[in-house]
Order: structure tokens, then sequence, then C-alpha cells
């Protein structure tokens, strides 16, 4: 046998050693986790996530805000017992929900996960207004703004920061009953070693001297329009809640996000979906949505909050985006609260980004009877 035939079958012995390693390289990486990544497979009502953590009973609600408060620790460069801290703190004072607070009557007209009655504390982290409030109810019913405050609170404290445990740190920044903290210790290291790896390059970037916005909003703290119906009410909370959330052609079923994100017409028929109690299913595609049996045509000078708002091109005959109109800004634009494009997030812009563009209003009356359309045709934004 003569050397180049030794070296192909050489060669070809060797191959198969190659790819085995290349397989267990492939196999044992660890990739991070992003602001994309779903959280209902990361740990929802007690669903084993990447890291094997479970997080038994905790709504997708609750864990974004666990989520947040591990992010904007990442971002700040915390250290890991201070993360702990803060989310030992947040499962003490709101188990993870953005509290408003009926003795603070403001707080009310913000989107919140329900009431708190210790005296006119509000928020994840039971902020009292009465202490904390020259800042502003709007900024105070922000649960990223709270989570920023514990870790503004972390750093004021410097070196003691770092000879304190976990417990006694929530304790001397939230100024609570002796060993108030000690007892959500585990579910607050369980919940750290589930984001532990979210990658920071995923984040919302902030302007320098901004705080750090971890995964962005989650909906919560954002201001209700005052004079939307019940319905349209309804349906803004609904779709709020994923603000921060990625575009993602095709995606959004009336589950959540797919793929990792809504589309625009995956948005608007999760939040009617939801709002209706199940009872109208909208087709996954903006001209289906417009044509629904239970659209109701509205005129535009009548449009109201929670009404669905349809764009059409110039020469076009079926529209091409779809939103929720959300009510008027302190300037008195029109906002429409929608699912953009590639690249963007749920989010809220003026109404006036359409200008010369075609616009149909339409509105949705929940019908006596379930009746839902089971036809759901592929996404189209």
């Amino acid at each position: 046998m003569d050397s180049s035939s030794r070296a192909v079958i050489a060669t070809a012995l060797g191959l198969p050693a190659v790819l085995l390693l290349l397989l267990l390289v492939v196999v044992g990486a660890d990739p991070s986790s992003s602001c994309a990544t779903p959280l209902a497979s990361g740990g929802a009502a007690g669903v084993e996530g990447p890291t094997e953590q479970t997080v038994a009973g905790l709504s997708e609600r609750q864990l974004q805000l666990a989520r947040n408060g591990v992010a904007i620790g990442k971002q700040r460069r915390m250290p890991e017992p201070v993360i702990i801290a803060e989310l030992a703190a947040q499962a003490t004072e709101s188990s993870f929900r953005n509290l408003a607070n009926p003795a603070v009557p403001e707080s009310l007209n913000y989107s919140n996960d329900g009431l708190g009655y210790d005296h006119d504390s509000v928020g994840p982290h039971q902020m009292r207004a009465s202490i904390w409030g020259s800042v502003g109810i709007a900024t105070l019913m922000d649960p990223l703004y709270q989570i920023n405050w514990f870790y503004d609170q972390a750093e004021r404290l410097g070196a003691a920061a770092g000879a304190m445990s976990p417990a006694e740190l929530a304790q001397e920044i939230e100024r609570s009953a002796p060993n108030a903290y000690s007892g959500q210790l585990e579910l607050a290291r369980r919940l750290y070693a589930l984001f532990a790896d979210i990658d920071p390059a995923s984040m919302p970037r902030t302007m320098p001297g901004s705080p750090a916005a971890g995964c962005g909003p989650g909906g919560s703290g954002t201001p209700l329009p005052a004079e939307a119906s019940e319905f349209g009410r309804a349906v803004i909370e609904h779709a709020a809640r994923w603000m921060g959330t990625p575009y993602v052609w095709g995606g959004g079923d009336t589950t959540g996000p797919t793929g990792g994100g809504f589309d625009c017409s995956g948005l608007t028929l999760y939040a009617v979906y939801h709002a209706s109690g199940g009872r109208i299913r909208l087709p996954h595609y903006t001209q289906a949505q417009q044509d629904h049996p239970t659209a109701q045509v509205v005129p535009f000078e009548n449009r109201a909050p929670g009404d669905l708002i349809f764009f059409t091109a110039p020469g076009d005959a079926d529209s091409h985006h779809v939103g929720i109109y959300y009510g008027r800004d302190e300037q008195g634009r029109d906002l429409l609260l929608h699912a953009p494009q590639s690249g963007q997030t749920v989010t809220l812009t003026p109404l006036s980004a359409w200008d010369g563009e075609h616009i149909d209003v339409r509105r949705y009356s929940t019908p006596a009877t379930s009746n839902p359309d089971t036809s759901l045709p592929g996404g189209r934004t």
C-alpha cells in the first residue's frame, strides 16, 4: 500500500472522531439566553427551563419582573449576592407584582398586577409614595425604576453592601421586619440560576446616564386611558403587557408570543381574544381582522382607546398593518400600541407616522355565545 492510500484510509478513519468531537462541542455549548427567549420555556408554571431549575406557581408576568431584576443587575455589573438580594426583596414585598394602592388613587391609573394595601406603598418594591413620591407617580409605578432604585441603594452602601448577606442587604435597603427576607432566599437563588445566563447585549440600549432598561417594560406601569370602555381597556391591558417584546413576522397566537415575539396582527388577535374572554378569535391577517363579523365600522372621529386601527397604502386594496388605538399623550397626539417591524419591539408610536395612508377603525363586541373563528391563515403584517 503506498503512502497516498494510507493517507486516504487514515483520513476516513479519523473523520468520525473529528465529527464526534465537533458534536460534543456543539452539544456541550451553553448559549446565553436573551430577552427574546420565551418565558414559558424558562420556568413558567413549574416547567423546567434551560437551567433545569423549576419555579412553580409564578405567572409569566411575575417571571418578567424576576428576569428584569436579574437583567438590570447584569447590565449594572452587580455581584450575584446583590442580585439575589433584589430578587428576595421583590418576592417578599410584592410576590413579583407591580402593585397599585387605593391609598394612592393616582396609582390606579396605571396598568398594574393587582392591589396592595400596605400604607401608601406601590410597585414591586413597595416604595412609599409619601417618602419616594417626589419623582412623580408615573415614575414610581414604573417597575424598571423601582428595580434600579434598589441597585442605587446598594451602590450607595459601597463596600458595606459586599460584607452583608443577601437577606441582610435586602433588610438594610427595604427597612422591613427583621429576618423578613430570609424566607425567600431559596426562591431568589432559583430565579437567579434561571436567568443568570441572559446576554446583556440582547437588552435594549439606554442613553448614558439613563437607568438600565433590562429586557424593557412588560406593559405593567403604563398609563391607562381614562376614557376607554371596559372592553377597550382590557384590549389595551392585554397588549401592553408585551411592550418591549421583539417583532417576529408571523409571531403570536392566542397563547402569547411565538418564535420569540409578535407581528402586528398576532398582537391584536391575542389582545382581543383575551379581552373577550376567548369568545373572539380573530384570524392572523390584517384585512381578515378588519372584515371579521364581530368588527363594527367606526368613523375616525369617533375612535376610542381599544379600537383597532388598520392602515392601507395608497393604491392597495388590503390593509398591511394594524395596531390598537391607545389614546392621546400629554401633547394631544394620538398613539398606536403595536408591533412595528423587524428589529423593533412592541411599543407606542404617534399615529402621525402613517400620514398619507388610508385609515380604518374597527371596534369589536363580545358575542352573546361563544362562536370562535377557528380559521387562522398565515401571519401577515
